[in-house]
């Protein structure tokens, strides 16, 4: 990884390489832009992000995917070249994440309003394979625009998150060895922005199934909250790394763990819980 790292930040030209071959790969062209972005600024980080929507562009044109798929990551890519240059400049992570959220959802809309032949297109093919599957169910649940739009919106948002903490990564083993780990230890939210994005998960939770989808957009920061605190704690109490690996398997493994680490990202918002184990560590 640190090799990569140190090809893209070699020069221009290898940059534009990786951008452009690197969606080959998931995920590599978007971390790539990231890292440009957050280490020489943001006019960088677009002549970076340029090269990656070449391939895209062709697919939009030529592919027999939906396009809207296609526009999805296009949308991706703007998200995390303008997030990366947002915690460049402010080096909050809570504040880059809830853009990252609102963005996600706003370019979704945006999206569906500027390509509805796209999206009906897209739409018709999930109904169509919603009851393919689930033929033999009498209340199947087929999702409409509404699910299919907050599905989207997480997807943008989810990857733009994990291609900005790669980003951060790949510039701290640079740059500042240790910082990003630092950085995402301390993550957590302010009272208010908490008790609105929990508030928001609620209702849509107790909304029509069609809301369901973008619980999961709305609950992403406390989610990556409660996991930040979870790092933190083993860090804390020293118990090793497998204790992470074994926690990350539970996580994809156990659907209501992410519901519960959203719990736990509010409650830490609330309580501040790192700072009561240290007060409880030398009490102790």
């Amino acid at each position: 990884m640190r090799a990569l790292a140190e090809f893209i930040m070699r020069g221009r030209l290898q940059a534009y390489l990786v951008a452009l071959f690197g969606s080959l790969l998931p995920l590599l062209s978007p971390a790539a832009i990231s890292l440009v972005t957050l280490s020489r600024g943001l006019s960088e980080g677009l002549l970076v992000m340029l090269w990656a929507l070449l391939p895209l562009l062709i697919a939009f044109y030529v592919s027999e995917l939906s396009p809207m798929i296609t526009l999805s990551s296009i949308a991706g890519l703007m998200v995390v070249v303008v997030a990366s240059a947002l915690l460049r400049l402010s080096t909050s992570w809570s504040r880059t994440l809830i853009f990252i959220v609102v963005i996600s959802g706003v370019a979704t809309k945006l999206l569906d309003f500027l390509f509805p032949e796209q999206a009906n297109a897209l739409e018709l093919v999930v109904a169509n394979l919603f009851r393919q599957v689930q033929q033999e169910q009498e209340s199947a649940f087929i999702p409409g625009r509404t699910f299919l739009l907050g599905v989207i919106g997480y997807v943008i948002a989810l990857t733009s998150i994990v291609c900005l903490m790669l980003g951060r990564w790949w510039q701290a083993m640079l740059y500042n060895q240790g910082g990003f780990r630092l950085e995402f230890h301390q993550l957590r939210f302010s009272l208010v922005t908490a008790v609105a994005l929990f508030a928001g998960v609620v209702v849509c939770y107790f909304a029509p199934q069609e809301y369901s989808s973008w619980a999961g957009l709305l609950g992403l920061p406390l989610l990556l909250g409660g996991i930040a605190l979870v790092h933190h704690s083993v860090a804390f109490y020293q118990l090793g790394t497998h204790w992470l690996a074994i926690f990350y398997v539970g996580l994809f493994m156990v659907g209501p763990m992410s519901l519960i680490l959203v719990g736990l990202g509010f409650l830490d918002s609330i309580m501040n819980i790192r700072s009561r184990l240290v007060r409880r560590s030398s009490g102790s």
